[in-house]
């Protein structure tokens, strides 16, 4: 499979009368984004934000967050499932519009799970230190559901992992939507040249290099469109991950951008041909308790990097509740069979002398840490919010100063590398 992404560097952005990239600006017809989004009779109305680093504004309620990137040619188009057939991506050229985001923002509606799901972007301050959307030309979209789907407006969202029916559909709708608008912002560069042009293949390496696998564990994402668990793994090769195969925002632990400019598989990628030989990506990911399928879980992904002739994994790893015994198990299953893991892992702990660990094997004995999500960070009293007049899971007021744990900062945890943290040795 050989994709070549272009790059359109933007710099700048505003509202104008016809939607165009030039020259680094990209120029957004705000009536022609409402009426794509209010086609969708989820909605009864929707406010377009230009929001840009720097500024005093605080976005809450936001969710996923998508790279506008357009299918110029090659099989597919982006976002299948969603926007196009779900067929096999990953092929061709697909254009990105880089420095921009566009960004999901909708309050919790009756039924809907709020499990974790408070997520704050400060786009100045001490918490845009935090989150790499602090640093985007972000077009903020914000959703009203239209009231003959919530009739009910008095009723709370309910803290249910699940979700109603009817919640689960309308996440969906303001997901869909998100994907639509960046589509049609990227669609404008087809017949445009970019700025530069990226190309990733697999291609043969010399016999001597290591042959590396990674195995990504994921959660409750959108894969061409469906959304199932993966308890038995599945292949998917980086490439479909840059053309949006993989959608869905979830509790701070990824954002459909981070699919998009996956920064593990960038750096496999660049070092292939080099150092190593980058073979496949495993995806993984099951939500059950259960001892057994989690026995199931670790062997079966450990399982699809040897077949994919793997001496060593890379392996995003999920700390945190029971995902954690799925990651760990990986580790020991891929070490038992021969193959060497590195773990790429969020420390959970709550405290220097908590060990940052729900689970541990002895075999993961090479882990790269990544940050804590539950250490606390203040953020400053702020004049503008975006994202509706209550916080999700707390009833502090918005404006004001606020102590969060940092994954109820946007974004600010990220398996895939695309973060701003950083680690060092001491």
């Amino acid at each position: 499979m050989r994709l070549e992404v272009g790059s359109f560097h933007i710099k700048r952005i505003g509202f104008g009368a016809r939607t165009a990239v030039d020259h680094g600006t990209l120029v957004v017809d705000r009536e022609e984004v409402r009426r794509l989004v209010l086609a969708d009779s989820h909605f009864v109305d929707v406010q377009v934000h230009l929001v840009r680093p720097g500024e005093a504004v605080r976005i809450i309620n936001a969710k996923d967050a998508v790279e506008p990137r357009w299918k110029v040619s090659g099989q597919g188009g982006v976002f299948p499932g969603f926007l196009s057939a779900p067929t096999t991506v990953g092929e061709g050229r697909t254009h990105r519009l880089s420095g921009v985001a566009v960004l999901e923002v909708a309050a919790p509606v009756p039924g809907e799970q709020t499990h974790f799901r408070e997520q704050i972007l400060d786009m100045s301050g001490p918490g845009a230190e935090f989150s790499p959307f602090a640093h985007t030309l972000n077009i903020a979209l914000e959703f009203t559901p239209h009231p003959s789907l919530f009739p009910s407006a008095s009723v709370d969202a309910k803290d249910v992992l699940g979700g109603t029916n009817e919640a689960e559909d309308y996440n969906r709708a303001t997901t869909t939507a998100c994907l639509k608008v960046a589509a049609y912002l990227a669609k404008v560069t087809a017949e445009q040249t970019p700025d530069e042009v990226e190309t990733f293949e697999l291609t043969p390496c010399p016999p001597e290099l290591p042959l590396v696998a990674c195995l990504y564990h994921t959660q409750a994402t959108w894969a061409y469109g469906a959304k199932v668990p993966l308890p038995l793994g599945t292949l998917i090769h980086p490439n479909e991950l840059f053309d949006g195969a993989l959608v869905g925002w979830r509790q701070a632990y990824r954002a459909t951008y981070w699919d998009q400019n996956h920064q593990a598989m960038l750096e496999l990628y660049r070092e292939h041909g080099k150092s190593l030989n980058f073979v496949g990506c495993v995806l993984f990911y099951d939500i059950t308790p259960e001892r057994e399928q989690k026995e199931r879980v670790g062997s079966a992904a450990a399982k699809l990097a040897r077949m994919l002739g793997a001496q060593g994994v890379l392996v995003l790893g999920i700390n945190g509740s029971n995902y954690a015994i799925d990651t760990m198990l990986a580790v020991q299953d891929c070490e038992k069979l021969g193959i060497k893991t590195t773990l790429i892992y969020l420390d959970v702990g709550a405290g220097p002398d908590d060990p940052g660990f729900v689970h541990a094997t002895p075999e993961a004995d090479a882990i790269v840490c990544i940050g804590s999500r539950d250490r606390k960070v203040t953020l400053p009293p702020t004049a503008k919010v975006i994202g509706g007049g209550r916080l999700a899971s707390s009833s502090m007021d918005p404006h004001g100063g606020l102590t969060v744990n940092q994954r109820d900062i946007h974004t600010s945890c990220s398996n895939q590398g695309l973060t701003r943290q950083t680690t060092r040795f001491f």
